[in-house]
């Protein structure tokens, strides 16, 4: 189905998603159709959300249109301490003073607003990577 033509994505939807996700029925993307890396999503503090981490369908459970995030990596300066982890989110560990591959996935409000909290580089659009499926 294409990105435009997904229908709205209520909170009911996501809280049945979640039951379907938990009584471990795969669940799969309107956009792509894969369902490997396809799941409702929470995050802090209340937001709630479906995901598809093969192709970047995003959607909100707000009833709001389905959106592309975009995936992004870049090489992180940023010290990490011995048994510390990268505040990025990337799940690099320390000790380090550097490392490359620190990934994040924006959603296209963040591009170029989002800095990472490790090395303080402002993620860009030269930073964007393709996603592994090339959807519209």
């Amino acid at each position: 189905m294409h990105l435009i033509d997904i229908p709205p994505y209520s909170e009911d939807d996501w809280r049945r998603d979640r039951e379907q996700d938990a009584g471990g029925e795969p669940l799969t993307c309107l956009n792509c159709e894969r369902s490997e890396w396809f799941q409702p999503c929470l995050a802090e503090p209340d937001r709630k959300y479906r995901a598809c981490k093969i192709c970047g369908f995003w959607q909100e459970a707000d009833g709001t249109p389905a959106y592309r995030c975009r995936m992004t990596v870049h090489t992180c300066t940023g010290v990490i301490a011995e048994g510390g982890q990268c505040r990025n989110g990337c799940g690099a560990w320390g000790p380090v003073s550097w490392h490359a591959g620190c990934w994040r996935i924006l959603t296209p409000k963040e591009l170029g607003v989002y800095k990472c909290p490790n090395c303080d580089v402002v993620i860009s659009p030269l930073h964007v990577i393709r996603w592994p499926v090339q959807i519209d």
